[in-house]
């Protein structure tokens, strides 16, 4: 595991040629990754990116803002960026992933070279659902219920949903309050992740994405709903795996080009 609480390597590869860099959705963690290493190149390093207050950080303070949650992050940044990187966030970690890639071009530091945005509404686009984070606990657990994200056996547990509320309230806080309002194009190539039977994310909903990148967007559908991430890992995984092998021959080749 690094050094950081905030990345954990499965299995570490000082010597890959690629990172990919993975962000959880609201109320998930850097589980939701971390059996995908051993389904990636040999050349290839997976970070799952564990934020507090869930996991290993459960007695953490959790951020609600984006700004400080990513300037925080933004701290590690340069110890994890020293080769090529692709960035995937699922959900809530696709708005992440994007404000971090933000924040970088901002900053003048190295900016990934594919950005996967999975199961998300372009960051431009408001909720079309009224805020839930603020609700009384009864009536929040509800909505919890209605969304199918968080396992029955926590929603129905007293003692697991008591600990595990003040993440799902502040991670709900932080999707339902972030809004980019700005322009900003990126040249790194996207692709863009959903569910066939995603009731809240609509093929427009994807689409949305294309606007912030010189390029065209691909958009990828899965079978499954809105955590098709986590019910369809082999589909979700071979198409990963795709786009990297599209990046390493990039990135051989511009190797080659330079050599000669």
């Amino acid at each position: 595991m690094s050094q950081s609480k905030w990345l954990i390597k499965p299995h570490p590869k000082p010597n890959a040629d690629l990172r990919i860099i993975c962000f959880p959705y609201a109320g998930g963690s850097a589980s939701t990754y971390i059996s995908w290493s051993k389904l990636l190149p040999n050349n290839v390093e997976l970070i799952a990116v564990q934020p507090p207050g869930r996991s290993s950080r459960m007695f953490e303070p959790c951020f609600t803002e984006m700004s400080m949650l990513v300037n925080d992050f933004l701290r590690i940044m340069p110890s994890i960026i020293d080769k090529p990187y692709i960035l995937i966030g699922h959900s809530l970690g696709s708005r992440v992933a994007f404000e971090l890639m933000l924040q970088c071009q901002r900053q003048g530091i190295q900016t990934p070279v594919h950005f996967i945005a999975s199961g998300s509404r372009g960051p431009h686009i408001k909720p079309r659902k009224k805020p839930i984070h603020h609700l009384p606990e009864k009536e929040f657990i509800l909505e919890l219920e209605e969304l199918n994200g968080t396992p029955m056996e926590i929603l129905k547990n007293k003692e697991l949903i008591t600990l595990c509320l003040p993440l799902l309230r502040a991670d709900f806080q932080l999707a339902e309050n972030y809004l980019f309002t700005s322009d900003v194009s990126f040249e790194c190539r996207v692709t863009v992740f959903g569910g066939q039977s995603d009731s809240e994310i609509t093929i427009t909903d994807l689409s949305s994405w294309e606007i912030f990148f010189t390029g065209l967007a691909e958009t990828k559908l899965f079978a499954g709903d809105h955590f098709f991430i986590e019910s369809n890992k082999r589909d979700v995984i071979k198409e990963v795996n795709t786009i990297i092998q599209l990046e390493l021959v990039k990135l051989a080749s511009k190797h080659t080009m330079v050599k000669a």
